[in-house]
């Protein structure tokens, strides 16, 4: 029996290269993939970065209007006796001149009614500011103080209209009352003369 020889043929070199190259080329394809999927969300991440920092500010303030200065020397003012306490509108004006406010444009008298247990404070419209530093200059003389929520009318004389308020007035009682006196003139009973003297009763002042 004779011997047959066996041939080997190696497998070619070529097949390796290619799977290799089949490799490499897969793995740019990922990482292109990956790049392009992180690139693409970037400007995502950033905007959102934007919004959480503009959330994070500050809302910017609004200056608040100033109020104008009251012009103290041109406020009309009427201020009233609401108790018929004497001198009590006048205790009202030297406190309202005290604060700035000219004598010359206040004009004091009686209120129609001595019934006020409160001082109240009138106003025109656009004298609010007025009314309200008029309470503050008055609340050194007068406990319980009101300011109307009715406005004056717009012809009114004065801008702002004080009615005093507080305990009523109560004449005091213990004065004499006046009575008829009787004297005699002459020895003779005939010619006998009465006078009648009275003493008038105070009012009160503003």
């Amino acid at each position: 029996m004779l011997d047959t020889p066996i041939s080997y043929t190696p497998p070619p070199q070529g097949g390796n290269k290619n799977k290799t190259w089949i490799i490499v080329v897969i793995l740019l394809v990922i990482g292109v993939a990956v790049g392009g999927y992180f690139f693409l969300n970037q400007p995502k991440k950033t905007e959102e970065t934007k919004k959480v920092v503009e959330d994070k500010s500050e809302p910017t303030l609004t200056p608040t209007p100033t109020k104008k200065p009251i012009d103290r020397e041109k406020v009309k003012i009427q201020v009233l006796n609401g108790t018929g306490t004497p001198g009590q509108a006048a205790t009202a004006v030297e406190a309202l001149t005290d604060a700035g406010y000219v004598v010359e444009n206040i004009k004091t008298g009686n209120a129609e009614e001595y019934d006020h247990t409160k001082t109240t404070i009138s106003a025109k419209k656009g004298f609010e500011d007025a009314a309200e530093d008029i309470k503050k200059a008055l609340e050194s003389d007068f406990d319980d103080i009101e300011i109307e929520s009715i406005a004056l009318d717009e012809d009114s004389e004065f801008d702002i209209v004080v009615t005093t308020g507080g305990k009523i007035y109560e004449e005091p009682t213990g004065a004499p009352t006046a009575k008829p006196t009787l004297s005699t003139t002459s020895p003779t009973p005939a010619s006998t003369t009465t006078t009648l003297t009275t003493s008038p009763s105070p009012s009160p002042t503003p």
